[in-house]
């Protein structure tokens, strides 16, 4: 695998637009295109810039809603579709889909069933733009102001849950999170896509929806072959998506599942890992 140091991030010179012009690439946010404090690093955003400049076309793949996604699509001038809730719903930040799947009510009733009890919150996603929660717990305390936007909190209407969700996440401390994975892996069955995304919260997807689903799609839309098509990320729920990719990319701390993937090896989001996809991007035009 390959282990380039950190690029400086200053332009974009070599291969030219031409060599990446049928490429796409695929950033996760949180932890690879933004750092493990949810800040955007102006290299990184330099970084962007460069390859856009060199052809590329550059897009968001997140388990984030749309809700705390566009922003960041707005800050960096992206003009692709985003992909969100770990390839559950594709399609542009004015909320018009491409592609959507959802997780029926009984998930959700059974979800909030199998953490009754435990320290965790439940959130659902009813459409790309509404985040719900059924609970405030001590490690979900002030996250509407950490993620800059409006949590719904309403116990009742998790009780008695009626309509289809795009995806759910359960919160949890830390410590809580591995018992609570294989409670739910055990109450849910294999209907869904359980993974924990962080260190600190679970996602509940509809069966066989990874990230490599938004990715082929958006790679559909632009018709970019599969091997133009580079992908970074750092947590299990991007594994499907490096995996796919031609050009799998993992950021420095990566899990170790993601590691055994990936075909490059990038420095973390906080030392500025993805300017190192330049050099990577202008060597392959070249060559």
């Amino acid at each position: 695998m390959d282990a380039p140091g950190v690029h400086a991030c200053g332009g974009a010179a070599g291969a030219g637009p031409q060599a990446a012009a049928m490429s796409l690439v695929a950033l996760d946010l949180d932890g690879t295109l933004l750092d493990h404090h949810g800040r955007l690093p102006p290299g990184h955003h330099h970084a962007v810039a460069g390859l856009r400049r060199l052809g590329m076309r550059v897009a968001i793949v997140t388990g984030r809603p749309l809700l705390t996604a566009r922003a960041i699509h707005r800050d960096l001038g992206l003009d692709t579709p985003i992909s969100c809730f770990n390839g559950g719903w594709t399609g542009w930040i004015d909320g018009r889909s491409l592609w959507a799947a959802w997780l029926p009510a009984s998930t959700v009733r059974a979800t909030v069933a199998a953490v009754a009890g435990i320290e965790a919150s439940v959130c659902a996603y009813p459409d790309a733009d509404t985040w719900m929660m059924d609970r405030v717990v001590d490690h979900t305390r002030g996250w509407a102001e950490r993620y800059g936007c409006r949590i719904r909190i309403d116990a009742g209407a998790f009780a008695a849950w009626d309509r289809p969700t795009l995806k759910l996440m359960v919160p949890a401390a830390p410590a809580l999170i591995p018992g609570l994975l294989l409670r739910l892996r055990d109450r849910l069955g294999t209907g869904c896509e359980i993974v924990a995304s962080q260190d600190d919260r679970i996602e509940i997807m509809p069966a066989g929806i990874t990230k490599a689903v938004g990715l082929a799609r958006l790679a559909a839309h632009y018709r970019v072959p599969r091997s133009e098509v580079w992908a970074a990320g750092d947590a299990d729920n991007d594994l499907e998506m490096v995996r796919w990719a031609g050009h799998g990319c993992i950021m420095g701390g990566a899990t170790p599942r993601l590691r055994a993937v990936a075909r490059h090896r990038l420095p973390s989001a906080g030392e500025r890992g993805l300017c190192a996809l330049l050099p990577l991007v202008e060597a392959h035009g070249a060559g």
